[in-house]
């Protein structure tokens, strides 16, 4: 390595551009404690001028869960919620006495008895307006020749055998200190048609009995608001009748706590699985979501069937269907329905629906039989008519999108996929069609039978059932070097496997890959020259080239790429960085393959895409890097739980990009650098820690393309802000993060960025930044999330005066600056980390 170059801060200082600090904090902005007086910007006034020295963020002074909150302390706040089995629930029994239903029960709180009297005092939580605290008993009766729950006959609606946190409730619930009893006593004289009906003795009936609640709450979700964030939940089972009950779900609850809470909590407190036995799962939800049940949630259809009218009900306050609107909306409560629906409709779902292994993963016989195919089943995925064929208020069909909520996992209209010709006849609104009349094994029509059209496996994801095209077909970096003198970076890199048979034939060695080479920049884990930067005219990647054919107009003119058919050769000229390498400025770099691979349907398959990381110096692949440990490798685990993007996304990127990007956080950082402003997320980075975690607080894309007069439109934008993070809390940093990796940025560890500005043309109360600002990381990183909940406040409308103190507070602790040129972000990187130089001197580039 030649020898670094050692410059002055003065002459450091000569290549910044007079950049202003851009006071966001309000109309009224401070100006700067040093340097000359700057223009005044939309949202602020008089900066400090660049080339004086400004404060580097200190936020990490403060922020040491010590004096001020950090990313451990909002771990350590979600970990408050949720505590397993420090409330247990044992022994339930039954007895029907003098015409009264009797239920006793022990309860114990860290292993000591507890007054199960005292889990609920009535009082309301003053931030959620909830009970504090609850316990609630139901019965669900059992028929096996329908694997049914319904309540006992003659009721018509849930059966409660006591309450408490209910001043409505019948029952008379005392606790017994000797033996530590808690008995709740209910009288049968429930009301069945405003006649008194006696349901007799439950012992004599296969059901049953579910004790289950909450001991005091951390708050809860603002949507859906049927989520309470539980403190120490428990739940408890007893069975009756003679045969009790031999219900196996088709479902399994380890599927739902691949995205949610751990044990999985069904509304924040109701544990889907009691004492951890795989036997009961989802008995406990049996005591509401009965089989015969009325649904009571019909906006799910109608925001995929039609949403100009979903538009209209959820304005009325979900009510005034006509009675044919009721009458072809109407489903039941079972689980299927409900789970279905929810996470097809209403949630931001980032998975194919058609990925039934996800939730039936070892189940899908019982699950795909011929027996459930009914139109039933089908519409509870399906919108009959859906709303992608529907134009919106304006007569266009900007709704195709906006329903779909930028995912492609919505499963299509019934009408689009049933041929005519065969179904014209069928009545699609009736909920009692059988499709396994004609789709079952030995029918006299030759139709598919359920498991041919549905294989529960996505069909980008997985080759052949259970196995993933990225298990099968993989690709590795062999190896690299780098020669001083003439800046040539050389990696080779290989690819094996194949999966798949008929239209999922899928082999490596027709992989098309694009190679991309970023720049680290000093010791961070960010680049300071990204691969799909582009300089030049006409435009070039800087270094990302594509082996597609024809190739892409813009590739690196830097890279050249030899062989194929499973393997290649790769030469990098990195010439123009050599001032940069030669100094120290740049010292590593990661290499990286996007593998694009189609399968025999000519649809794009997911893989992973490798990468590693090549010291310049050592001439040698360094494994341990920082950059990789950031995140949770996707699917990995940790601590014996899986953890990962993977969880939920099954193959990242297979939703939101094309699915040659999986596997590898890496990857996508190669593209998602600190230097470039959010293109879709107002006020971000396009750093990945800034999109992801705007993302995941739900912060909406291209907001300024929305027309919020529009009801449809509005109605989308307003359901997209308020859904949540999936484990129930955005606080639960260890979902996406390894431990120790989601404190404050440290300022040698990571880059500055830059933020978008606000997307123009809103009615939103975000006030207006008409320009980009340059950050320091913690403002980038932790600051998105911030940013996110201020402006998605008030049903997506946004609290100007929370942004502006967040500005306000990340300026005065950190900077703030107008990204006025494209070599501002540069200048501001080489001035911040000149700081961090030997003895005084100063590293930077030439």
């Amino acid at each position: 390595m030649r020898m670094r170059k050692l410059i002055t801060l003065l002459a450091v200082l000569t290549l910044a551009a007079p950049l202003m600090f851009f006071g966001c904090s309000g109309d009224d902005g401070a100006t700067g404690a040093t340097g000359a007086t700057g223009a005044t910007g939309p949202q602020g006034s008089p900066g400090q001028d660049l080339s004086a020295t400004f404060n580097l963020e200190s936020c990490a002074i403060c922020h040491d869960d010590q004096n001020v909150r950090n990313g451990d302390a909002h771990q350590a706040d979600y970990d408050a919620r949720f505590q397993d089995n420090v409330v247990t629930v044992s022994n339930v029994a039954y007895n029907y006495n003098n015409n009264q239903h009797i239920v006793t029960f022990n309860m114990t709180k860290a292993g000591q008895p507890f007054n199960c009297t005292q889990t609920s005092t009535g009082a309301k939580d003053p931030r959620t307006g909830t009970t504090e605290d609850s316990l609630g008993i139901l019965f669900a009766e059992y028929t096996a020749a329908t694997r049914s729950f319904d309540p006992p006959a003659p009721l018509k609606a849930r059966m409660s055998l006591g309450s408490q946190g209910s001043a409505t409730s019948p029952s008379t619930l005392s606790y017994t200190a000797a033996g530590n009893l808690c008995t709740s006593t209910v009288p049968d004289n429930v009301l069945v048609d405003n006649v008194v009906t006696p349901v007799g003795d439950l012992s004599t009936r296969n059901g049953i009995i579910v004790v289950y609640g909450r001991d005091d709450v951390n708050g809860a979700l603002p949507s859906p608001a049927r989520v309470v964030l539980s403190v120490f939940p428990f739940a408890g089972l007893s069975e009756t009748g003679p045969a009790g009950v031999n219900y196996v779900s088709a479902a399994n609850v380890t599927g739902c706590e691949k995205c949610h809470t751990v044990p999985y909590l069904k509304h924040g407190y109701i544990y889907g699985r009691v004492a951890g036995d795989n036997t009961n799962d989802f008995y406990t939800c049996k005591g509401c979501h009965m089989d015969n049940g009325a649904g009571g949630h019909q906006i799910w259809q109608l925001l995929v069937d039609n949403p100009q009218r979903a538009a209209s009900f959820e304005a009325a306050g979900e009510t005034g269907l006509t009675p044919a609107e009721t009458a072809k909306y109407a489903y039941k409560t079972r689980l299927m329905n409900d789970v279905h629906m929810s996470h097809a409709m209403e949630f931001a779902y980032p998975q194919s629906m058609g990925n039934c292994a996800t939730c039936h993963e070892g189940k899908l016989a019982a699950t795909l039989t011929d027996n459930n195919f009914t139109l039933e089943t089908c519409k509870s995925c399906h919108p009959v008519t859906g709303g992608t064929d529907l134009p919106d208020a304006d007569g266009d069909f900007t709704v195709d999108t906006r329903t779909k909520n930028s995912l492609n996992k919505q499963a299509p209209a019934l009408k689009n996929i049933l041929p005519p010709a065969l179904h014209g006849a069928m009545n699609l609104d009736n909920n009692t069609t059988n499709c396994n009349g004609c789709h079952s094994v030995g029918s006299a029509i030759a139709a598919p039978v359920f498991g041919a059209i549905h294989t529960g496996y996505d069909k980008v994801i997985y080759g052949v059932p259970g196995t993933k095209y990225s298990t099968a077909i993989t690709v590795t970096i062999d190896n690299a070097s780098f020669v001083d003198n003439t800046n040539i970076l050389s990696f080779g890199f290989h690819a094996t496997g194949s999966s798949g048979v008929g239209g999922q034939a899928a082999n490596s060695a027709n992989i098309v890959p694009t190679i991309l080479v970023g720049l680290y920049g000093y010791d961070t884990k960010d680049y300071l020259f990204g691969p799909h930067e582009s300089s030049g005219s006409p435009s070039k990647r800087l270094l990302e080239f594509s082996t597609a054919t024809p190739p892409p107009s813009n590739n690196s003119p830097r890279i050249t790429v030899t062989g194929g058919a499973g393997t290649w050769n790769v030469t990098a000229n990195l010439s123009d960085w050599n001032g940069w390498i030669d100094n120290g400025s740049v010292k590593r770099v990661e290499v990286g393959v996007m593998p694009s691979l189609k399968n025999a349907d000519n649809v794009v398959i997911a893989l992973n895409a490798p990468s590693r990381t090549f010291n310049l110096g050592t001439k040698a692949f360094e494994p341990n890097f920082f950059g990789n440990s950031i995140v949770r490798v996707p699917g990995g685990a940790v601590g014996g739980v899986v953890s990962g993007c993977n969880n939920c996304h099954d193959a990242l990127a297979t939703t939101f990009h094309s699915p040659d990007r999986g596997g590898n956080v890496v990857v996508c950082r190669l593209c998602h650098i600190t230097k470039a402003a959010g293109s879709h997320l107002e006020l971000q980075s396009r750093s990945i820690d800034s999109y992801a975690h705007a993302i995941h607080r739900f912060q909406d894309f291209d907001t300024g393309s929305i027309d919020f007069d529009d009801p449809v439109e509005a109605l989308h934008y307003e359901h997209h802000v308020q859904s949540n993070f999936p484990t129930f809390g955005i606080e639960d940093c260890r979902a996406c993060h390894n431990a120790g990796k989601f404190n404050v940025p440290n300022q040698g560890l990571s880059l500055p960025g830059v933020l978008s500005n606000t997307d123009f043309g809103t009615v939103r109360n975000i006030g207006t930044i008409d320009n980009n600002v340059i950050t320091g990381p913690a403002t980038r990183a932790c600051g998105a999330c911030h940013r996110a909940e201020a402006i998605i406040a008030n049903a997506g409308f946004g609290d100007a005066i929370k942004l502006a103190n967040i500005n306000s507070h990340m300026t005065t602790f950190g900077y703030m600056i107008k990204d006025t040129t494209p070599s501002s972000i540069l200048n501001v990187i080489v001035q911040i980390f000149s700081s961090f130089g030997d003895n005084g001197t100063i590293v930077v580039g030439p």
